[in-house]
């Protein structure tokens, strides 16, 4: 009877031998990783750096200009939103001091992550002082982005929300 643990040749030890495999399989499966990592690198290295940089530091001014405006914003959405439902959308924009704005153009934007395509835009009116509304429709169920863009003058105005759209 030959048992493993009684075995001196080290070789033939089937303890050894797994031993072996395994450290090969780990090395093998090692090599296919770093031979995939070099076949195809992330895209952390961007062509267009300084660009997106500028962008960047554009962005950031008008949100500090945004801020200096002391303005606020809400967006008020139907509480069961339905595709093809025709729907009023208000956005309230007050000044400093809750003070109403006029504006020279306000216009909702509505954004699909999952779908550039249906994405679309609306001109808002204004009903009340402050208050600017439009009627619309989603074509698709699914989350969506608006952003309300407010102008006056040289001024933006940003106002944004997520919905969601039921079938």
């Amino acid at each position: 009877m030959s048992i493993s643990q009684s075995n001196k040749e080290a070789l033939k030890n089937p303890w050894v031998l797994s031993l072996i495999l395994f450290l090969f399989i780990v090395l093998s499966a090692n090599a296919v990783f770093i031979y995939l990592a070099f076949k195809s690198p992330p895209n952390l290295v961007v062509e267009d750096f300084y660009e997106r940089g500028e962008r960047y530091e554009e962005t950031h001014k008008k949100i500090e200009k945004e801020k200096a405006l002391g303005w606020t914003g809400v967006i008020m959405t139907p509480a069961a939103m339905r595709v093809n439902q025709l729907q009023n959308y208000e956005v309230l924009i007050q000044g400093k001091a809750s003070a109403s704005v006029e504006l020279e153009s306000v216009t909702l934007n509505a954004y699909r992550p999952s779908d550039a395509r249906v994405d679309f835009s609306a001109d808002m009116m204004s009903s009340k002082p402050g208050i600017y509304v439009t009627e619309t429709s989603f074509p698709l169920p699914g989350i969506w982005d608006l952003i309300v863009v407010a102008k006056h003058g040289e001024h933006e105005f940003l106002v944004t929300k997520r919905v969601n759209v039921k079938p």
